[in-house]
């Protein structure tokens, strides 16, 4: 009986197998756009890389309740003009109202203008943005909470806003 054992091919094969690892680990470093894809390469900078990446999503996330607030904001000041306008008109309907040389006919008129602006006065404050009313008496309280890495401190410090810049200062 003879045993045929190919070592070379043995050796190939193994060979094969270590080059397919290392070009799938190269692959997925250069696909994911990183240096770390996996945390035995580097534990730290990935620990890091993860730290920074979490921050940079909060920001965003900051920046996107900054722009819907931006938004709630310029919506109440287009109702709030408006608003400022049917007063106005209201002002004048009263006032001409009461110049004698109108007719009962124009005084109803006026009336029914009247009316209609207080309606739309009305409407205005049932007015919602994002099923939020934009005009209520409720009271909105903001809280921030921001956490970053301070190489000072070596950890993650609760920091204040600053005003001008909108960025932690370490407090």
């Amino acid at each position: 009986m003879i045993i045929n054992t190919n070592i070379t091919a043995q050796v190939s094969g193994h060979n094969l197998q270590t080059n397919q690892a290392l070009l799938g680990r190269s692959l997925a470093r250069l696909s994911s756009g990183s240096k770390i894809v996996q945390a035995s390469e580097d534990p730290a900078g990935l620990a890091v890389s993860s730290q920074m990446t979490a921050q940079l999503q909060r920001l965003q996330a900051a920046q996107d309740n900054i722009g819907d607030a931006v938004s709630f904001t310029q919506t109440q000041d287009g109702y709030l003009r408006r608003v400022a306008k049917a007063l106005e008109r209201m002002s004048e309907l009263s006032l001409l109202a009461q110049d004698v040389t109108k007719s009962d006919a124009d005084r109803q008129l006026y009336q029914l203008e009247w009316e209609q602006l207080t309606q739309y006065i009305a409407d205005v404050a049932t007015k919602d943005f994002n099923r939020v009313r934009l005009f209520s008496s409720a009271t909105r309280e903001v809280k921030s909470e921001s956490r970053r890495f301070s190489p000072r401190h070596g950890r993650g410090a609760v920091g204040r806003p600053n005003l001008y810049t909108g960025l932690d200062c370490p407090g």
